[in-house]
């Protein structure tokens, strides 16, 4: 098992570096130093190994997030440290879910049905922890803002040449659309944390 991690680990860092498309199975078994027939009797094909790749990537990410969480005094700050801690990954991760929606369909309605309602589940939560703290308003529909939040986001990701700026990077676009999504809906109190983070880190 850890011989198919550290594989899928290093794939999934090419695919994100040169793109899915580019990377063929060939470059990945020489990178790596192995064979190509080790390489598909380990995952049986591309799309497997795609796939795994994705999977550990997500589970690494849930990983991180939890870690972020617990050394994070309110949802805010976890928020920001997360957006920090995955903002290098950002556009490659863009590029990299474009090209999987284009040229491996399967691979990505299958990611959005496994990933898209939990996301939408753990983030309902963080807001209503929001809510405990004192952070964001409770009379907010977190369904529908959750809705309007994810639909901004896939938009920017799906048509950023249409939408965006030329100057404006994804992860920048991403941490925009964050900020100002849960400063819409913070208390006073959570305004003014945010607005000292956003004052602390101006560019």
């Amino acid at each position: 098992m850890e011989a198919i991690q550290y594989v899928a680990r290093e794939a999934m860092k090419m695919f994100l570096l040169h793109g899915v498309k580019a990377v063929r199975m060939d470059d990945i078994a020489s990178t790596l130093g192995i064979s190509k027939r080790t390489l598909y009797e380990m995952f049986g094909d591309k799309e497997q190994l795609i796939w795994q790749s994705l999977e550990l990537y997500c589970q690494e990410l849930l990983n991180q997030m939890k870690q972020i969480e617990a050394n994070s005094t309110n949802i805010f700050e976890e928020c920001m440290l997360l957006l920090n801690a995955r903002d290098k990954e950002a556009d490659s991760m863009t590029r990299f879910m474009e090209e999987l929606r284009k040229y491996y369909p399967k691979i990505y309605d299958n990611w959005e049905k496994q990933y898209r309602k939990n996301d939408h589940e753990a983030m309902k939560k963080k807001l209503k922890q929001g809510v405990e703290q004192g952070l964001l308003l409770d009379n907010i529909n977190f369904d529908l803002a959750i809705a309007v939040f994810t639909f901004q986001l896939y938009s920017v990701r799906e048509h950023r040449r249409a939408m965006l700026p030329h100057d404006v990077s994804d992860k920048d676009a991403f941490r925009y659309i964050v900020t100002y999504f849960l400063r819409g809906m913070a208390t006073e109190k959570g305004i003014k944390i945010i607005d000292q983070y956003l004052n602390e880190n101006k560019k």
